[in-house]
């Protein structure tokens, strides 16, 4: 499955916020990072869920 994505202006500070976590986790790509955060935010979400 392949999908693009394009960031715009308004996406900058997200940007620059996975790339901030992509080198504190030496991570090889922003792609590494991005579904390191998306994994982590789903778990999160499903915690939530169960909690409540």
């Amino acid at each position: 499955m392949k999908k693009l994505v394009t960031f715009g202006p308004r996406d900058d500070e997200l940007v620059k916020k996975i790339n901030a976590y992509q080198k504190k986790k030496n991570l090889p790509s922003f792609i590494a990072a991005i579904r390191e955060l998306c994994d982590i935010a789903l778990n999160f979400e499903m915690t939530v869920r169960k909690v409540k």
